[in-house]
């Protein structure tokens, strides 16, 4: 049975045949990354695209802090460090661990856990909790299959495994497998994360290894209330600054039909002038519109220079 025809399911628009590698979810929006690409895709509630934001360099996996209100999130080359960034995408702290067994083992996925304020890594063999001052201790361990991804629904812990021909979505808590999920090979899992506004764990997948897609799998776990935090997040509010530059732009554009049309007045009264004084009126009503055009323009220089000093 297709997935499609027992969970919902959303198809999201392809990117040169690149599949999508990852997504956090901020209780407003969901963020997309490709593997070798430095932007994050952003996609409202319903996965309809809303733009793209250039992060500082290809993270291969994120997820969202509902606490601090900030992102995490991981890069292929850096083993055992965490990157932190901030709502625009910023980075603005990193967290190094020491472990020997996740020393030069890649990082194939991370997710937060609200219940306990630590972040969830997964490796190949394991599944590992990082303290946010980079204490590291083993969570699962011996999984002998291959890990794909991790997502924590605490109290549960949510492992992507592939095994031979199978693959499944394995439930812990406490250590304990508690229930398993499978998923049909068709449907390569990239990442997921859970959603508690609809208590539904979203699966990024690529269907035959080129249609990205996302299924939704419901849920009835008894779940932390901390993940409720998520359901009343508030879009960021715009960049004061651009708006600021914006509303300039807007009134340069204004002041430049305003001159244009002044300087077609000219021209029109030169031609149909009978005398120099009709001549003299008109030139001073377009000096006059000139000298408040002077005026403004200082104006929107002091405004425009406000914005420049503005802090990030």
């Amino acid at each position: 049975m297709d997935p499609c025809d027992k969970w919902p399911c959303y198809t999201l628009p392809t990117l040169d045949n690149n599949p999508y590698r990852s997504i956090a979810f901020d209780g407003c929006f969901y963020y997309l990354t490709i593997p070798r690409d430095t932007s994050i895709y952003k996609f409202d509630s319903n996965f309809s695209p809303k733009g793209e934001i250039e992060g500082s360099r290809s993270y291969s996996g994120l997820c969202y802090d509902s606490l601090e209100k900030c992102f995490w999130a991981t890069e292929v080359t850096r083993h055992n460090m965490i990157f932190k960034l901030n709502r625009k995408m910023q980075e603005i702290d990193c967290i190094t661990f020491e472990n020997s067994r996740c020393d030069h083992r890649q990082m194939l996925g991370i997710s937060f856990d609200c219940a306990k304020d630590v972040l969830v890594v997964a490796l190949k063999d394991a599944i590992y909790e990082v303290s946010k001052t980079g204490d590291a201790d083993l969570l699962i361990s011996d999984l002998c299959t291959h890990v794909l991804n991790v997502a924590s629904i605490a109290p549960y812990l949510a492992v992507m495994i592939k095994d031979g021909d199978k693959q499944c979505i394995l439930y812990y808590r406490g250590g304990r497998l508690v229930e398993t999920e499978r998923v049909p090979l068709e449907f390569r899992i990239r990442d997921m994360i859970y959603n508690p506004c609809k208590s539904t764990l979203m699966i990024l997948t690529t269907k035959h290894c080129r249609y990205p897609q996302i299924l939704c799998y419901p849920l009835d776990f008894d779940a932390d209330p901390c993940h409720k935090a998520l359901c009343h997040s508030k879009p960021e509010p715009p960049d004061d600054r651009c708006s600021i530059i914006t509303s300039v732009a807007m009134m340069e554009a204004a002041l430049s039909h305003i001159l244009n049309a002044e300087g077609e007045k000219l021209q029109k009264a030169v031609e149909i002038a009978d005398s120099v004084g009709e001549l003299l009126e008109v030139n001073e009503s377009i000096h006059k519109t000139l000298m408040h055009a002077i005026k403004l323009e200082h104006i929107l220089y002091a405004k425009l220079q406000a914005a420049i000093e503005l802090e990030c």
